[in-house]
């Protein structure tokens, strides 16, 4: 039985889909309230979000590995995220008090309406499942990237990310922030049909997901300074298959340099804004069924 379903915005500061969502909601709780369970709206990162910024000390969606949230800590989201936890968790706990978590966030990429899940709970895959069957151009992410087990959902025994893109960042889409609303309502939907015990229709056929291989950085000099940009028939094409030969980045001297690994793979997150920092430029998938 879930009790608690927990949606989250503005982890992000300046990702404005889910921190709108948030406020849309409140201002019409009746658009995701259903009738066996309670639905929590929260704004996970108020200063970010005041200051339009992705955060003010630290990445607020790597600051939930357990380990940092029994140590105590200086810089604001990690305060935060002890915050969070003790509101929606503990995490790791029996009894939490939320059940299941989505995190609404954008992307500067050419994502879609795509969905990031790292848990491993039956329960968020059959979810997945329904929403696929739902929303027949929706992507499925299974991330193992650069901080493991650090998400805001990863608090709730079940739960996952909703990233939609590309939107720059502080900007708002009309077409995706209605979109992202549609994934949610049907989410919920699929939760109240579970509690009732109903049988709940999913895609009975096998679903295709893009589970995460690795993160490639940009060329970069001996000072850490990037040399090279993504190529132009790299840009955008997200979940597109990249096979050795084609274009990936171009560098500052005007020479391309070429995929050169022998398995081909499918690029998401290319050219991710907040991901110069992060030291990449793209993860790169293997496209795989799940039956």
């Amino acid at each position: 039985m879930i009790n608690k379903v927990a949606i989250t915005g503005g982890t992000h500061g300046n990702e404005l889909t889910g921190v709108y969502l948030i406020k849309k909601w409140q201002e019409q709780p009746n658009l995701v309230h259903r009738e066996n369970f309670e639905t929590l709206l929260i704004h996970t990162n108020p200063k970010a979000i005041k200051a339009c910024r992705r955060y003010i000390d630290k990445d607020l969606n790597r600051s939930f590995q357990t380990t940092q949230l029994n140590e105590e800590h200086d810089h604001y989201e990690a305060k935060r995220a002890y915050e969070l936890n003790t509101m929606l968790g503990p995490k790791g706990s029996k009894n939490p008090k939320v059940d299941f978590i989505v995190d609404l966030h954008s992307t500067t990429a050419n994502m879609g309406l795509s969905l990031v899940v790292s848990s491993q709970s039956s329960l968020t895959w059959d979810a997945v499942r329904y929403l696929c069957a739902k929303e027949p151009k929706l992507h499925v992410y299974r991330w193992m990237g650069d901080e493991e087990d650090a998400f805001v959902d990863s608090i709730a025994p079940h739960g996952f990310a909703i990233e939609v893109g590309a939107i720059p960042q502080g900007v708002l889409r009309a077409n995706l922030f209605t979109q992202t609303a549609q994934l949610i309502y049907h989410l919920l939907d699929f939760i109240q049909r579970y509690n009732k015990h109903k049988n709940i229709p999913t895609n009975q056929n096998p679903i295709e997901i893009y589970d995460h291989v690795k993160l490639l950085d940009y060329p970069r000099d001996a000072n850490g300074d990037i040399t090279a940009m993504v190529h132009e028939q790299r840009q955008d094409r997200d979940y597109q298959k990249i096979t050795k030969g084609d274009p990936l980045f171009y560098t500052l001297a005007e020479k391309t340099i070429y995929y050169e690994e022998e398995e081909p793979l499918y690029p998401l997150f290319i050219n991710e804004a907040a991901y110069y920092e992060k030291g990449f430029a793209m993860c790169l998938t293997r496209k795989i069924t799940l039956t």
